[in-house]
């Protein structure tokens, strides 16, 4: 556990306690249920869903199909931050629509995407103003 020193009584952390705190943090954040993903791994390459029906695609950001799934297409490179999934969560939020017909595309690299920069912790802060207002022509009035 934690040890005291000196007058000053505040604990200090021990190697056991840390390498024990950094496991359980692993385990917790690096296994995540396929419920909590919007990105399906059990099928090839993570492909989305095919639409339903005639999608309605009020913007090149997501469409939605007869079904009411809605398919957004993200612009920002994976690489273990489930930044798919927050910003599907962005439109989500915005459509109002249940978390469990949201999926999501990583889309190619076509000029009309524009700037797809992933890092310097850019990827949601510069996306949510883009998702949340693509989500307001198909939220429910």
């Amino acid at each position: 556990m934690s040890r005291l020193k000196g007058s000053d009584a505040q604990p200090q952390m021990t190697r056991r306690g840390f390498l024990v705190s950094m496991t359980a943090a692993g385990v917790a954040f690096g296994f995540p249920q396929a419920s909590n993903a919007a990105m399906n791994p059990a099928v090839p390459d993570g492909t989305p869903i095919a639409p339903n029906g005639q999608p309605f695609e009020p913007s090149m950001w997501y469409w939605i199909d007869a079904e009411g799934q809605v398919n957004v297409n993200i612009i920002r490179a994976e690489m273990g931050q489930h930044v798919g999934t927050a910003i599907a969560r962005i439109l989500a939020d915005e459509l109002e629509v249940a978390w469990e017909n949201v999926h999501i595309t990583h889309v190619d690299t076509a000029e009309k995407w524009g700037l797809m920069v992933t890092g310097g912790s850019w990827s949601i802060w510069q996306s949510w103003p883009v998702y949340r207002q693509a989500g307001a022509p198909g939220a429910p009035r």
